[in-house]
């Protein structure tokens, strides 16, 4: 066992003693909220960690916090310390006080394992049983069972010096300070002499989700990149030297600053423009724009949350880097007495639903957008995203979906009794996908290397069927995987070199494996040396030809390692897929909101939740399209799709699919007309429950 005995005994104390509290005092705060904290009350493992009333978390952030150390401390050493027998370990995990897109009174903790990601779906379990357990022999067998879950606490070394970095942030809601601490709490009681390790806290305050898994997976990064650099050195150095040196880089790595840093300059290098293209001015694409000159400012609702102040020290930091441009052009022009004109704004945010301006999520963000299709509603900015370019975010920043809404006067009236008609026009994460995919596909044509590496759309059974059709028709690849984020980034993973994932919500990414990125870098030496050398060997009258030809590809090279670096590495982060589709759309020529939103027309859905006694009785697999148990249920779906039809109709889709916490059904239903989804669901919703009640 890694976790020593004395330390298990200190831990359960600390437990038990904190269960007699909550009996204590506990239960009559909470007899409102309908999520009593009483000790019949089970929490459920969600899709990142465990989420419900805040009251009911206090426990549980300090067992996961215990959790988030464990997870630092046991995490393997890194090859290049593994070559250093006396290099100090400083291995970490993450701790994020949030509850996404839920109400405000919620919260919740999502654990981050020492690479930036979410904790393995393997170890839940075992985690819901610390969480969750009541005595010491459930504490002591929950315990066990967690170990037994972390296969890489083997590697662990006894003689070396281990250090378990725990960070820890939250979003903007009222208790979510409160259970940081608690969460502190239970890190700090890994620490001691006993076991041999030491718990270094590092409380980041208020960040996004995504901010908080970026320096988890900055800290391997500078740990890796340390050892990496001094290994070729042959002097032994002093311990404790290094120990402040490595931290130095730690501390620089995993600050706002170099995360915000990296996805900017990221983003600038990605619309950087070349001289030869300033000087011929619109390409033919640009030239049938009708927003060529820039695009249009993007009207942001940051879900009164989070998002809007991490937008904020965004811009703040474009405000800087703008600034040290325009001093470094005016000192390149000192001689000459013509001013120097402003730089072009790199991007137009407009920042709208901030923390002071209602309760987290509430009638605004991404899932009211994306669920209801409609606009935010909250007073302020009810009316404001009219005819804009809009975006919406959710509660910790990590979903991302854009907007439309075009108003007009309705035909045949005209003045004071003439009524306004609005469409409201949404890209959600299928059409992120598609916009990232194509894209990327474009330029790894034009980069050579097709062929060379792989690119795939990842998306779960909620992507809209016309989504999957427009893919097949272009010959994009696709993988479908089970509902959940975690599912669906281990499916883009595992099947492609570059795999492009978003749920219909608007939470993904685009992940490169390592493999890709050292492709790309490798050809774009190779790219750089080649010109140089054909420069030299050609003749006059072919250096032309050649030179446009390698600039394309070189052009390509540049923008995949920009894109490369505008996305966060670590998770689905909405403030790296604002840059990069905004990168993109420039790119595009500015391509209007318009012509991306038309690229295919979205096939009516409806989703319904139906009550039952035991959701566990619904079995499914083809992640998730079809149901296996109870016995008869999906052919009965089979059926309904084919009423009132007298040939099958494709575009007609229905599943259902258990909750993850709590007894109802989830039922999806998809056809070529809103009618007809509506007596679909209807028809499916009276099958659940009399299959399963």
């Amino acid at each position: 066992k890694r976790i020593d005995q004395e330390t298990r005994r200190h831990f359960i104390r600390l437990c038990l003693l904190s269960e007699e509290d909550k009996d204590l005092h506990g239960k009559e705060e909470n007899e409102e909220t309908g999520c009593s904290s009483s000790s019949n009350n089970y929490v459920s493992y969600g899709t990142a960690g465990f989420r419900c009333h805040h009251a009911a978390l206090d426990l549980i952030a300090f067992r996961c916090g215990f959790i988030a150390s464990c997870v630092a401390a046991f995490s393997p050493r890194t090859n290049a310390t593994n070559n250093s027998n006396d290099a100090p370990t400083f291995t970490a995990a993450g701790i994020c006080v949030t509850a996404s897109h839920n109400e405000a009174s919620d919260n919740g903790l999502k654990i981050v394992d020492g690479h930036g990601n979410v904790l393995e779906e393997a170890y839940e379990h075992a985690c819901e049983m610390i969480c969750n357990a009541k005595t010491e022999a459930q504490l002591e067998n929950a315990l066990d069972c967690f170990e037994e879950k972390l296969p890489f606490l083997e590697t662990s070394r006894e003689d070396a010096k281990k250090t378990a970095v725990v960070y820890f942030g939250r979003d903007t809601r009222e208790s979510g300070e409160r259970l940081v601490e608690k969460a502190k709490e239970g890190a700090r009681a890994l620490g001691g002499r006993s076991s041999g390790v030491a718990v270094k806290i590092c409380d980041r305050g208020v960040v996004t989700t995504p901010m908080l898994h970026y320096f988890v997976y900055a800290h391997g990064k500078a740990v890796e990149a340390f050892y990496e650099n001094n290994k070729q050195q042959e002097e032994k150095n002093d311990e404790d030297a290094t120990e402040r040196s490595l931290w130095e880089k730690i501390d620089a790595a995993t600050q706002e600053l170099a995360y915000f840093k990296r996805l900017a300059v990221g983003y600038l290098s990605l619309i950087e423009e070349d001289e030869e293209k300033k000087k011929k001015g619109k390409n033919v694409v640009e030239g049938l724009r009708a927003n060529a000159t820039t695009l249009p400012p993007l009207h942001i609702d940051c879900a009164n949350g989070v998002g809007f102040v991490a937008f904020e020290k965004l811009m703040a930091l474009f405000d800087v880097i703008r600034e040290n441009s325009s001093s470094s052009e005016n000192s390149r022009r000192s001689a000459t007495p013509t001013p120097t004109p402003t730089p072009t704004k790199e991007i137009a945010l407009v920042l709208k639903n901030g923390p002071n301006d209602g309760p987290v999520n509430l009638n605004c963000g991404s899932d009211f957008v994306q669920k209801n299709q409609r606009a935010p509603e909250t007073p302020s900015t009810r009316l404001s995203f009219v005819n804009q370019r809009c975006a919406s975010v959710d509660g910790d920043c990590d979903r991302l979906v854009y907007f439309s809404i075009e108003e007009g006067e309705e035909e045949g009236k005209e003045g004071e009794n003439s009524s306004k008609k609005q469409n409201f026009m949404l890209c959600d994460g299928d059409k992120l996908s598609i916009l990232i995919a194509f894209f990327l596909i474009e330029q790894l044509f034009l980069a050579g290397l097709a062929h060379k590496i792989s690119l795939g759309i990842a998306h779960t059974a909620y992507s809209n069927g016309a989504f999957t059709k427009f893919c097949e028709k272009n010959g994009v690849e696709t993988v479908c995987a089970k509902t959940g984020v975690k599912n669906v980034h281990k499916a883009a993973e595992e099947h492609f070199d570059i795999g492009v994932y978003f749920e219909s919500n608007g939470h993904g990414t685009a992940l490169f494996s390592d493999e890709a990125v050292k492709v790309i870098e490798k050809e774009l030496v190779d790219e750089l040396t080649r010109m140089s050398v054909e420069q030299h060997l050609r003749k006059e009258e072919e250096k032309h030809i050649q030179s446009v030809i390698l600039t394309t590809k070189l052009k390509a090279l540049l923008t995949l390692k920009a894109t490369i670096q505008t996305i966060n590495p670590a998770i689905g982060d909405a403030i790296s897929s604002v840059l990069l589709i905004e990168g993109i759309l420039r790119k595009k020529g500015n391509m209007p909101f318009q012509e991306w939103h038309a690229l295919y027309r979205d096939l009516p859905t409806k989703q319904t939740k139906v009550k039952v006694r035991d959701r566990t009785v619904i079995e499914c697999f083809d992640s998730e399209r079809k149901c296996l148990k109870p016995e008869g249920l999906q052919q009965r779906i089979d059926e309904i799709l084919l009423l009132d039809s007298c040939v099958k109709n494709n575009n007609r889709r229905a599943f259902v699919r258990p909750s993850g916490t709590e007894d109802i059904v989830r039922v999806y239903v998809e056809a070529s007309d809103a009618e007809t989804c509506e007596k679909i669901s209807t028809k499916v919703e009276e099958a659940v429950i009399e299959f399963c009640n």
